[in-house]
């Protein structure tokens, strides 16, 4: 009886907590969709910079960074100091990038926006979870 006792009120705590781990869920989902939301801009715009100008080459060019995806992941991730655990699936990149006309034609960086994704990182999310931890 001691023992279902036990259980009765852990299984009550756990129910209880239910709330406070969807929050932090909630939180984490948050998290990784901006830093995703980062890397992609910073993909986009570090193999746009690397396509020519001129109209010539082009497509060999763009073939190129597609077929050496690996690599240019790793290089945009050193280059901007993002984690590469951030940075999506490589091959599931490559045909999204294959169905794309020309990789020059993406925007350019909005270093505005830049900025904001780091203000959420940098104060937006710390608000949120020390608001998540005043309500346990």
């Amino acid at each position: 009886a001691r023992l279902l006792t036990q259980e009765k009120m852990d299984l009550f705590n756990d129910i209880a907590k239910l709330p406070e781990n969807a929050v932090m869920r909630r939180i984490n989902e948050l998290v990784k969709r901006v830093r995703s939301v980062k890397v992609h801009a910073y993909i986009i715009h570090f193999l746009r910079k690397q396509m020519p100008i001129k109209p010539w080459g082009k497509k060999e060019k763009q073939r190129k960074l597609i077929d050496n995806l690996e690599r240019e992941f790793m290089m945009c991730a050193r280059r901007y100091d993002l984690a590469r655990g951030d940075f999506p699936n490589v091959r599931e990149y490559q045909r999204y990038l294959s169905e794309i006309k020309d990789i020059s034609e993406f925007q350019k960086l909005d270093k505005k926006m830049i900025k904001e994704m780091d203000k959420v990182f940098s104060l937006d999310i710390p608000a949120l979870l020390q608001a998540a931890q005043l309500q346990r």
